[in-house]
């Protein structure tokens, strides 16, 4: 019972921070950060795809942004305004993420497991869908050259974060749950 306790009590807390999150937030309808326009950047929920690290972690800090797509100064606060609004409204989520995909591969416990992977992805789709309204207005205040570096950048994330998985599973070795079933 104590196992159930934990992943439980972080989906009921991401749960009760997304309903206050919408009932303070200054977008009810969560207007551009709601929709995602038909382009998803997702979380990679398919066997063996490891979740986007962006979408774990956040964008690019507005400073950095503005050197890595080369933004005009003039931009840049409408990138923070973009930028803060999406890190406040998804940190409940991120952190309940965080300590979801933590606890993942601690046990070689099958259910336990399960139920987390239960609770991480409907969280994991949440802020994939966040992430994706986040690029659709990121993409229409950008010039074609920005984005083209952004998307680049994201590129290479995911593939560094896939890079990254595929050495912890090869140095855990045959413990723990099979690597088609991790999403982490």
């Amino acid at each position: 019972m104590r196992g159930r306790a934990f992943p439980l009590a972080l989906f009921t807390l991401a749960l009760a921070a997304q309903a206050a999150a919408a009932q303070y937030s200054d977008d009810p309808g969560q207007g551009q950060y709601g929709r995602h326009g038909g382009r998803m950047h997702g979380m990679g929920m398919g066997r063996g795809t490891p979740p986007d690290p962006v979408v774990l972690e956040g964008p690019p800090a507005p400073a950095d942004f503005q050197a890595l797509v080369q933004l005009p100064d003039a931009k840049l606060p409408e990138y923070q305004t973009l930028y803060d609004h999406l890190m406040t409204q998804t940190k409940p989520q991120r952190d309940s993420l965080a300590a979801l995909r933590n606890g993942m591969g601690d046990s070689g416990d099958r259910a336990s497991f399960q139920e987390r992977r239960e609770i991480f992805q409907p969280l994991s789709q949440e802020l994939t869908s966040r992430q994706a309204a986040f690029d659709d207005a990121l993409k229409d205040m950008l010039d074609k050259d920005q984005w083209k570096r952004y998307d680049k950048w994201r590129s290479d994330q995911r593939k560094a974060a896939d890079k990254e998985r595929q050495e912890r599973w090869k140095h855990r070795g045959s413990g723990g749950v099979p690597d088609a079933q991790s999403p982490a």
